[in-house]
């Protein structure tokens, strides 16, 4: 299969460190066509990591490591075919670093430490590799669940051009700052309804979004609007949302369910979000998805499988799963840069 100018996938998976059967990241090429993933070569050992993103100039990759009490940000050089190469590993200052963003300049790189609810902001240095800490955000405040939202969790972190948002599922909040030079600055936050617990956040246009909860199954326009229930046909498990996608012409929402183990297709019109249907997603527990070309990718944790499901672009509904890759404890897609 010639993979010239096709982009890379990278999956991350739970490694032994963090109870799960992975073996760090695992660096694809996606036919077009049929969806299939290929893994390139050996996985990169790396401890649990739980979230990728790749620097806009498409050189460096980096990964959480998400560990407890001390998680750690890991930097990798990006070959020319696709390949890493470990360029080091600094701590976050903060708790099991569950999620992380390249700000849009290109200079530094934010985890979200869900254990202690600490936002780090890591300067990137002239060979690509993100450095200490030398600013951690701390936020605060909790939410009615007395199990799950005693304290702040910092679960996601997003640039809206040098706006930065946080969802904070302890606090039922999406933190808003100015970002700039390193540095963030408070702005009004965004709240939701108690208990909702706000996981991740997918980009509605500028100063927009939507936002699904974790502990309530739900989706909210934000910063104003009717949240719109997730229901799954399956009502004998409970619904945890993990995942949250948008389409590229903002017409269409996807939500993964672990629980009922399906992804709920959502229509947009305006501020207005409902369903229109619901997909199994082939494999256990769904716990990231990701949008490449004509297909929803799934990362299924609890089925130590990726699956793919053809999207209509029309409908935006999608077809039978396919499981393309079977790999230990899967927890994040990332779309790579081109090859060759």
């Amino acid at each position: 299969m010639d993979t010239t100018g096709r982009p890379l996938v990278y999956i991350g998976s739970y490694t032994a460190d963090t109870d799960g059967r992975g073996a760090g990241i695992t660096v694809c090429a996606y036919d077009p066509e049929t969806g299939e993933l290929t893994p390139q070569g050996e996985p990169v050992a790396t401890p649990s990591p739980s979230f990728l993103a790749v620097h806009p100039d498409g050189h460096t990759l980096y990964a959480v490591n998400e560990l407890e009490p001390h998680g750690t940000l890991s930097s990798f050089a990006i070959a020319i075919d696709g390949s890493l190469t470990p360029l080091g590993t600094v701590p976050t200052g903060g708790s099991a670093p569950c999620h992380l963003a390249v700000d849009p300049t290109g200079q530094y790189v934010l985890t979200a430490n869900y254990g202690d609810g600490r936002v780090s902001v890591h300067a990137i240095g002239g060979h690509g590799a993100a450095e200490p800490a030398d600013v951690v955000i701390s936020l605060a405040g909790h939410g009615p669940d007395t199990e799950r939202q005693t304290g702040a969790h910092a679960h996601q972190v997003v640039f809206d051009a040098d706006l930065l948002l946080v969802c904070d599922l302890g606090s039922d909040r999406v933190w808003r700052f100015r970002f700039a030079h390193g540095a963030a600055t408070p702005d009004t936050p965004w709240a939701v309804t108690p208990g909702t617990g706000p996981r991740h956040l997918a980009l509605a246009g500028p100063g927009r979004a939507w936002v699904v909860g974790e502990l309530d199954p739900t989706v909210h326009p934000l910063p104003t609007g009717t949240p719109a229930a997730v229901e799954a046909a399956d009502t004998s498990v409970r619904n945890y949302p993990s995942a949250i996608v948008a389409s590229p012409d903002g017409r269409f929402v996807y939500v993964a369910n672990r629980g009922p183990d399906t992804v709920t297709v959502l229509d947009v019109e305006g501020d207005t979000i409902r369903s229109i249907g619901e997909s199994p997603v082939g494999a256990a527990w769904p716990r990231d998805a990701a949008l490449v070309g004509e297909f929803l990718y799934v990362a299924a944790q609890g089925g130590d499988a990726v699956t793919a499901l053809r999207r209509d672009p029309v409908t935006g509904l999608l077809g039978e799963p396919a499981v393309v890759l079977k790999t230990g404890s899967p927890t994040c897609i990332t779309i790579g840069p081109r090859r060759g």
